[in-house]
């Protein structure tokens, strides 16, 4: 009889093991649902404006890392050679984004 009682004990313990297991599954799946509705309602909608933002951004701290070289080499606003300065800036940038974009692209 005592074989029977931990039989039976060992098979609830097991049921309840289980059924803890299956609340568990169902709400990790439930959370990763309501995650990927939240992304898709409320983060992708906004994804091109924070890309138009960052791009904006990068493209103000280019322009003012050019007019700090330029002026560091006494070619800052208002003298002759400013706007040649920038054009030569930025013709360097565009060559070093072509050779990295080259490497990348074995």
């Amino acid at each position: 009889m005592k074989a029977n009682g931990t039989v039976m004990k060992s098979n609830g313990t097991l049921a309840f093991v289980q059924s803890i297991y299956d609340h568990v599954h169902l709400a990790l799946w439930a959370t990763l649902l309501a995650f990927v509705v939240f992304f898709l309602a409320f983060v992708v909608p906004r994804l091109p404006e924070a890309v138009a933002r960052a791009e904006a951004l990068h493209i103000q701290e280019i322009t003012q890392e050019n007019e700090g070289y330029c002026a560091k080499f006494q070619m800052g606003l208002g003298t002759k050679m400013h706007d040649q300065c920038l054009s030569d800036l930025q013709e360097l940038r565009w060559k070093i984004q072509d050779r990295l974009a080259d490497q990348l692209d074995f």
